[in-house]
């Protein structure tokens, strides 16, 4: 089995009570409540989402805590302490939502975690009966609702008990009046780390808006780069911002531009490192749609091709798409 676990602890973080309600022992599993929490260990362990980030300050509350469960196994105290932060927080900042809150430590594939499920609370409907001089069967609103185990957890903590390497999902809030990564920053005390998602977004809206102001709005330049792109993350899973940079643009005020652009939406790094499950998510096909309707999907490394696909410019100024030495079609 690919998880193993070994023991779990569930506290209520629900502001409206006034208190967190803090479990004091651990949990009982039958098959459904092991099914469930094996579920969505393995969903988030695979999670597009889910970003390495590190400890930065060693003295940090969070660490020590770790650190001290793995001298004396007190799982009871390690949950119930990180859970008083968590429950500060939400109390304190109404754009973090309650929750329920899951310590879990499990085997994941060979390794030993211990993972913080985030359980934020979701409206869900339930039927009620009304006993009055006659039975009334009604619908009223239940608000703290827990995801079902098909759904994505929003957020969500894992920790590395033998490297201490953590890997968090976490949504930006406002909390004290700014906006940040919370549980990187007030929880973890780790490097706040923006998504792979997010930075490989900020990558491909620079270079959409350098192209559009220096070279046409090129669709090819475009595609060229999101190939780029892709060879970056399928050979070494990272994104080199120079090869970009260097490949993409051949005037030099481009360049500059371009580089500048993505300094200023915060990413100071020259290579961008990307997990390995965003890495399956980036995209592998162009997808075209012409101003009648017609869509075409066009593997990214076959749109400079010209063996492949060749793009025509008419004298009376529309395209013509050219796919060529096609050995079969499939009709779909």
């Amino acid at each position: 089995m690919s998880v193993s676990i070994t023991k779990a602890i569930l506290h209520i973080l629900d502001p409206s009570l006034g208190i967190p309600v803090l479990s004091e022992n651990i949990m009982s599993f039958n098959d459904q409540m092991r099914e469930y929490t094996e579920k969505h260990i393995l969903k988030s362990y695979n999670d597009a989402d889910l970003k390495k980030t590190k400890f930065v300050n060693q003295d940090g509350i969070f660490l020590k805590l770790v650190n001290e469960y793995l001298k004396n196994d007190d799982f009871i105290k390690l949950s119930r302490e990180v859970s008083e932060f968590f429950f500060k927080i939400i109390a304190e900042n109404p754009d973090v939502r309650p929750c329920d809150l899951m310590f879990v430590q499990a085997n994941i594939f060979n390794k030993d975690y211990i993972v913080i499920l985030k359980l934020n609370y979701k409206k869900g409907y339930i039927h009620f009966t009304k006993q009055e001089d006659t039975t009334k069967n009604i619908i009223i609103e239940q608000p703290c609702s827990l995801p079902a185990a098909s759904q994505k957890i929003d957020e969500f903590i894992f920790v590395d008990l033998n490297s201490l390497d953590v890997f968090v999902k976490e949504r930006k809030c406002q909390v004290y009046n700014e906006p940040s990564y919370y549980i990187s920053k007030h929880i973890l005390e780790c490097k706040e780390e923006k998504p792979d998602k997010e930075k490989v977004k900020i990558i491909t809206q620079a270079t959409d808006k350098i192209i559009k102001e220096y070279y046409d709005d090129d669709m090819l330049m475009k595609s060229r780069v999101k190939n780029i792109i892709r060879e970056n993350v399928e050979e070494k899973l990272n994104i080199n911002i120079e090869e970009i940079s260097e490949k993409a643009f051949k005037d030099e005020d481009a360049r500059k531009v371009y580089n500048e652009e993505i300094q200023m939406k915060g990413i100071r790094e020259p290579e961008i490192k990307v997990n390995f499950n965003y890495a399956n998510k980036i995209k592998t096909k162009q997808k075209l749609i012409t101003d009648e309707g017609i869509e075409i999907n066009i593997p990214y490394e076959m749109l400079s091709d010209k063996e492949k696909v060749e793009f025509i410019t008419n004298t009376n100024g529309t395209i013509s798409i050219m796919l060529k030495n096609i050995d079969n079609i499939v009709d779909k």
